[in-house]
């Protein structure tokens, strides 16, 4: 049998320093999370002292990282796995014997992003637009993936570009992370949503862990708006009363309040059921991918990986992934357009219409607009593309001259 084999080039402030640093390295970690920054870690063997003089690292050293592997799937195939920037944010020595360990975070070139304080209010702006400004200050790309958001107003109140960035990014169901120059921003509905490509079996798996529980999950969410007529506080429920999450984020409008709901309770109930695992070598996955597991019986499904750990040894290397099951599809497919049961007609939208003013129209309240959305979907969603929109936003555009069905309260 072809033995695998395994090392880490490694490129410290610019200069290939793989000769250098691997004859001290006993273990490299590298951690390739869905919704955090990247981070790697060095244990060095410090016997000669070199460590503790002249090559002492310094916070802010950059260090880029790529694991290379020989005889990868037990033949003679090679393999690359590129780790990425990474900005050196802690270093320690111990003894005896002398060793060093240094952490790296996959982050902007400095500390300003993670450590500065700002005040900015941010209006009639996008999600996109605050992220694609933010990563402007540093030089980095945004890369952004889903739906833009629009918002009405916000305010960075003395918190860090990284911290109200990935605040904002998660009030409006997106996560975020940073990495090899770039601010990444992923709608968690669209990555959710994505097939899985790859499968992992029981016969893969060195150890694995399956938890499930109801602690800190819940039934659903409220959330408050000032209605711009009345100058009142509405509450809106998403989801069922029960175990409600109460958020302190607060709405522009119903639509927002909604969607603002909705992430809440999926950001909560996320890992209400979790898989960990330590594979076998050969095993290629990244954090962020949709996964089946086969194998585990009542625990088989679709899960989505949060976090991937390589480690490398002396001549050794452990791959461990983490995630959580995804929900199964809907039994009850909503409606194509006009099917369903009889209801009161059709309505053609007028200027200035929105679901929710119709929705209490029609039904009494405006917190009734999905039955609206769901009967009309298909139209919708057309007219809203029709008119150069990414999507209508679960009916937040609807434009005049769409003829829309209305069933039944």
């Amino acid at each position: 049998m072809v033995t695998r084999r395994y090392a880490v080039n490694l490129i410290y402030n610019g200069v290939q320093a793989t000769g250098e640093i691997s004859p001290y390295l006993n273990s490299f970690t590298y951690t390739d999370a869905l919704d955090e920054s990247d981070t790697v870690s060095l244990n060095l063997t410090d016997r000669e002292g070199r460590w503790a003089a002249g090559w002492i690292p310094q916070k802010e050293d950059r260090l880029s990282a790529e694991i290379a592997a020989e005889n990868w799937n037990g033949g003679k195939e090679q393999k690359r796995i590129s780790c990425g920037d990474f900005m050196v944010d802690d270093f320690r020595f111990s003894g005896p014997p002398d060793k060093l360990s240094i952490s790296g975070i996959s982050s902007p070139l400095n500390l300003d992003f993670k450590e500065t304080r700002r005040y900015q209010t941010w209006a009639e702006a996008t999600l996109f637009q605050i992220a694609s400004e933010i990563a402007g200050r540093y030089g980095l790309e945004c890369v952004f993936e889903g739906a833009d958001i629009p918002v009405v107003k916000t305010e960075q109140s003395g918190q860090a570009d990284g911290d109200f960035l990935k605040k904002t990014a998660e009030k409006y169901g997106f996560g975020m992370k940073t990495y090899s120059g770039r601010i990444i921003l992923f709608e968690y509905a669209l990555y959710e949503s994505k097939a899985a490509e790859k499968t992992i079996r029981k016969s893969d798996v060195r150890k694995w862990d399956y938890k499930s529980t109801m602690l800190g999950t819940y039934t659903g969410a409220k959330v408050s708006y000032t209605n711009p007529g009345t100058k009142e506080t509405v509450e809106i429920l998403v989801g069922k009363e029960g175990r409600l999450y109460k958020t302190n984020e607060k709405a522009d409008n119903v639509a927002d309040a909604e969607r603002i709901g909705q992430n809440a309770l999926r950001n909560a109930n996320r890992k209400e059921t979790t898989f960990s695992a330590s594979l076998l070598p050969g095993t290629e996955l990244y954090a962020g991918e949709n996964v089946n597991l086969s194998g585990f019986g009542k625990m088989d499904g679709r899960y989505q990986i949060g976090k991937v750990i390589h480690q490398v040894g002396t001549g050794d290397y452990s791959l461990q992934v983490s995630g959580w099951r995804l929900p199964e599809e809907a039994a009850d497919e909503p409606k194509e357009d006009g099917q369903g049961t009889a209801g009161q007609g059709t309505y053609v939208v007028q200027s200035g219409d929105t679901l929710w003013d119709l929705s209490e129209r029609f039904y009494g309240s405006p917190e009734l607009y999905g039955r609206l959305y769901q009967a009309n979907r298909k139209v919708i969603e057309r007219e809203a593309k029709r008119r150069g929109k990414a999507d209508s936003r679960n009916g937040y555009w609807i434009f005049p001259g769409t003829e829309l069905e209305v069933p039944e309260g």
